[in-house]
């Protein structure tokens, strides 16, 4: 009786699945294909794009991709060169590379809301993945200012902070304000460009006070010189905090940084992660 049960429970499921997806059939969130609905996400292709970039060796101090024979505990052979580096560790799902890329741009310009809360499980997952995500007491979402917010479909920032504090249990803290409004960092040409663009942009709330002593997690969905986390790092530490670190969905690739091959890291288990020390916090 029992399995003849549980036959009759799988083909239900099989039933009432095959009709969900008929007349709401579900689509891949990268790339739009259709997909089954017991596959809810991305699609197979996507998939295993999706892992060969989460499997790639990664800088545990800026979130480039690097090989793995220039990662230190101190960071890699590039971001050791950073003087203005001033968090203590980036978690990164993986490069702006497809399907990541599409995942984010769909989210953040489509205010695709599946999006927030599928990117937030794959960045829950590889922030499990550091020893220092145990001891962070509150996850800030990136500000956006007003103007900026009238022009987006969502403010994607918060979507995926409030996704990741669901998945973690680690609370979100609006603790900052944007108090300037500026060009969007995609349309500066140098890394010169970027610091000067946010520069003074950001400030602390009344909320913030919570955070005096404590170790914090910047959420913002893309890094791309460092800029904007650095320019926030400045205001959580006039607002009392004392280790910062950050998470973001994708690390652009810049000019000079190594690239992942085709075919590089396909079939190989993903690099255990290795600590950061405090060295890196300036």
């Amino acid at each position: 009786m029992p399995a003849l049960a549980t036959t009759l429970r799988d083909w239900t499921r099989t039933i009432l699945h095959g009709g969900v997806d008929a007349l709401l059939p579900q689509t891949c969130l990268a790339c739009g294909t259709w997909v089954r609905l017991e596959n809810p996400g991305v699609c197979p292709d996507c998939q295993a794009a999706l892992d060969r970039l989460i499997r790639a060796h990664v800088c545990p101090r800026c979130g480039r991709t690097a090989r793995p024979e220039t990662i230190y505990d101190s960071g890699c052979a590039a971001c050791r060169r950073e003087q203005f580096w001033n968090v203590r560790g980036v978690a990164r799902i993986g490069s702006y590379s497809t399907p990541l890329d599409r995942l984010t741009t769909r989210l953040k310009y489509g205010g695709r809301e599946r999006n927030a809360d599928f990117l937030a499980d794959l960045m829950a997952e590889s922030l499990s993945r550091y020893e220092w995500f145990s001891e962070v007491e509150a996850l800030v979402p990136v500000p956006m200012h007003w103007r900026r917010r009238l022009q987006r479909p969502c403010d994607h920032a918060l979507l995926l902070t409030v996704a990741l504090a669901r998945r973690t249990g680690v609370p979100m803290v609006n603790a900052l304000r944007r108090v300037k409004h500026t060009p969007s960092q995609t349309r500066m040409t140098s890394r010169t460009s970027r610091f000067k663009n946010v520069s003074g942009c950001f400030a602390p709330r009344r909320s913030a006070k919570c955070l005096v002593g404590g170790t914090v997690c910047v959420v913002d969905n893309l890094l791309m010189s460092g800029a904007t986390v650095c320019e926030v790092s400045k205001a959580l530490r006039r607002a009392g905090a004392k280790r910062i670190y950050a998470a973001v969905i994708v690390r652009t690739v810049a000019p000079g940084d190594f690239e992942l091959e085709p075919d590089a890291a396909s079939g190989e288990d993903r690099a255990p992660v290795p600590s950061v020390d405090g060295s890196a916090d300036r």
